[in-house]
């Protein structure tokens, strides 16, 4: 009797750990790759003022 109850509880904390490795963030995700190939989300349109700061930033690190 005492084996029939270890053996549940181990499922059951065995089951707990296999729900718990579902994480949502990890949902939805590539999983298969293609080389040379982005099968990410599309990239947003950057806006003016982002563009500006941009170029300002690389104009600093160029060292001009």
């Amino acid at each position: 009797m005492a084996n029939k109850i270890w053996a549940v509880g181990l499922a059951l904390v065995l089951a707990g750990f296999a729900v718990a490795a579902c994480d949502e963030a990890e949902q939805g995700r590539v999983l298969r790759y293609e080389k040379g190939t982005y099968l990410g989300k599309a990239d947003t349109d950057l806006n003016a003022g982002q563009l500006d700061e941009l170029r300002q930033r690389a104009k600093l690190q160029s060292g001009s």
